[in-house]
């Protein structure tokens, strides 16, 4: 089989990857922000609720500010999915080894994620506001329905916490600020903020998927959530306050990281071995 190689990107290639990957770590810093706020919010008043990605934007109660909230996040989404895309497909092209190709493929898989993110976000501008949580329910209890139901929902579920998981084991053994341009001693100030953040946010994913790994264990629908669902079920134990204030806390320290990110971002991609 021929190798698959691709071009070396030129000194044009390499400013619109960097526009677009600031312009998409921006817009992922608003939006956990957002979610960040409504988590901590309602940490503090259980008559608050937290929310997910999908739903944060939609829980704006200003119609015109959840229209340019939503169009700003939509496309800066589409271009962190595009760069992701780039960067991950360029990284199994021209790196070699299984970590490379791991982390390729990762960040092609985040490039997916994110397209789904920001479809659900721009139809927003159409009219259309899309329930996550409700979705995640329904496609579930239709999964459940079918042969070897419980098994995939379950397998989701293993997926879903292993990539929780994987984010938290990434934030403990990689230099997280690698492909920021800044001085050493500015990234030392920064990075104990971006590790606390980054592995707040693998704790939040690997939650999801407990819970969905928990619907497959009770063929019960209602127990799998997304992250604003998960974060509504941690409030509803006596102590999920503390839990909830603490995700809160590390959402907007992972917030805060990407906007460091949208700022200094460099990207640096592999060369062809």
């Amino acid at each position: 089989m021929a190798e698959v190689s691709l071009p070396l990107p030129s000194t044009e290639h390499r400013a619109t990857l960097t526009f677009m990957a600031r312009v998409g770590f921006g817009a992922r810093g608003l939006v956990y922000l957002l979610v960040a706020a409504f988590a901590t919010a309602a940490a503090f008043d259980f008559s608050q609720q937290p929310h997910g990605i999908i739903d944060a934007v939609q829980s704006i109660t200003n119609t015109q500010l959840q229209v340019l909230l939503a169009g700003v996040i939509g496309t800066g989404l589409a271009c962190l999915a595009a760069y992701f895309a780039i960067a991950g497909l360029t990284h199994c092209c021209r790196s070699g080894g299984a970590r490379n190709w791991l982390f390729g493929a990762g960040m092609i898989g985040d490039a997916l994620i994110y397209a789904v993110i920001m479809i659900s976000t721009l139809s927003t501008l159409i009219g259309w506001h899309p329930d996550g949580e409700r979705q995640t329910q329904t496609w579930t209890a239709w999964v459940l329905g079918q042969p070897f139901g419980r098994s995939m929902v379950g397998l989701v579920g293993l997926v879903i916490l292993a990539c929780g998981i994987g984010v938290i084991v990434w934030v403990l053994t990689t230099d997280i600020d690698d492909d920021i341009d800044l001085p050493e001693e500015q990234k030392r100030a920064i990075e104990p903020i971006g590790r606390y953040g980054l592995a707040g946010r693998g704790v939040a994913i690997a939650l999801v998927g407990i819970y969905w790994m928990s619907a497959a264990l009770q063929g019960e629908p209602s127990r799998a959530h997304e992250l604003g669902g998960a974060l509504q079920a941690v409030q509803q134990n006596s102590n999920g306050w503390l839990l909830l204030l603490t995700l809160g806390v590390a959402l907007a320290a992972s917030a805060f990281f990407d906007f460091v990110e949208a700022l200094h971002h460099r990207p640096r991609l592999p060369r062809k071995e």
